[in-house]
């Protein structure tokens, strides 16, 4: 890292947190590396820990750094972020995040409906339900386990392959159909031992619970999901402007 200037009108505590920015910009600390100690800062650039403290604070909290206990201060891997006002297909998500989107399909098949599946979906007296459980990858890193819930009438897609594809794009291209409208909810979640050997995470890792009703461009239940996502690499956004005067 440079130095400091301490004859600056710059405080020392943002001259480092903007060194420190710099350094990451540039690639020279990267994303899970730990950074020196408060005491090693403190001593390279002669200025008090409760100084180098403040820098690393306010870059915690702009969550650039995350602290580990017991272990230092590491750098952060940005997340994936989705805007809940403008929720798109994960395929998508991956490409405004400049991630590469893939996944591998676990479950493909036509069962038994449950009893949300048929209030949700509106299925007919004797209609079943294709499920399909994929893992979700972004540059190769699972991060989310997605579980999808169709009507049965839909059965024909079962003869497509879905890895590394976008089930959107297939949905659109060859059977006519788009997303609408959607209704979702969202809450913490603890997984289990096969969510976490899934996702490479240790088991009763926290997660986001993601459940969705998608409808289709006719306004009937395109399809209902369960998603699990890690919440150290996703997060959900929402803004809410109002640009009226008084």
């Amino acid at each position: 890292m440079e130095g400091l200037d301490a004859s600056s009108i710059v405080p020392l505590y943002k001259q480092l947190k903007d060194l420190i920015l710099k350094e990451i910009k540039e690639g020279k600390l990267k994303p899970n590396q730990k950074i020196p100690t408060e005491q090693e800062l403190s001593e390279k650039y002669q200025i008090s820990r409760m100084t180098v403290r403040k820098a690393l604070a306010q870059l915690v909290d702009e969550e650039v750094l995350a602290k580990k206990q017991g272990k230092g201060t590491f750098v952060q891997e940005p997340k994936i972020v989705e805007d809940l006002d403008n929720a798109n297909s994960f395929t998508n998500l991956c490409k405004r995040n400049g991630k590469v989107p893939g996944g591998k399909t676990l479950k493909f098949v036509l069962e038994e409906p449950s009893d949300r599946d048929i209030r949700e979906l509106q299925l007919e007296p004797k209609e079943q339900v294709i499920h399909i459980q994929r893992v979700r990858t972004a540059d190769n890193i699972p991060v989310m386990l997605e579980n999808l819930y169709f009507p049965g009438h839909l059965k024909d897609i079962l003869t497509e392959n879905l890895d590394d594809s976008s089930l959107y794009q297939i949905l659109q291209e060859k059977y006519g159909l788009r997303d609408k409208d959607f209704i979702m909810e969202i809450e913490v979640s603890e997984c289990n031992n096969y969510e976490a050997s899934v996702l490479g995470i240790k088991n009763n890792s926290p997660l986001l619970l993601v459940r969705e009703l998608i409808y289709d461009q006719y306004n009937h239940p395109l399809h209902r999901t369960k998603s699990l996502l890690r919440g150290d690499k996703i997060k959900y956004i929402s803004s809410r402007l109002n640009t009226s005067e008084g």
